[in-house]
């Protein structure tokens, strides 16, 4: 079966209330409104903690970002910590620059930044 979709999301639950979403191929435009859906279904009562893995990304345009930051505030509004991992160095410049890194809560991973630049 070939996967036609730009975007994969791939969800794990590594304990009974955390969800990690590991994200691969394209966030734009196209497949924003596919991963908010997909987080949403994923925030049930008893999850206190949302993480992406953002490792696999492609593209992020300003539709993926805009859908980044509905999912951390609709964790966060839930009550749930929000974290992304496995942040490139485009789009952690890309963070940087719009301010996102802040808004995210992602200026503080120097662990990713650590690896973005070697």
């Amino acid at each position: 079966m070939i996967d036609d979709s730009p975007l994969r999301i791939h969800q794990s639950h590594p304990d009974k209330t955390t969800v990690i979403l590991s994200l691969s191929g394209d966030l734009d435009f196209d497949t924003a409104e596919e991963l908010v859906d997909h987080a949403g279904r994923a925030l049930t009562p008893g999850i206190s903690s949302l993480s992406l893995d953002l490792s696999g990304l492609y593209i992020c345009d300003s539709s993926g970002l805009s859908a980044l930051i509905h999912i951390s505030q609709e964790a966060r509004g839930l009550g749930a910590t929000f974290a992304m991992t496995g942040i490139t160095a485009q789009l952690r410049r890309i963070l940087e620059v719009t301010g996102l890194d802040s808004v995210l809560g992602t200026a503080a991973h120097d662990d990713d930044r650590a690896g973005a630049h070697s």
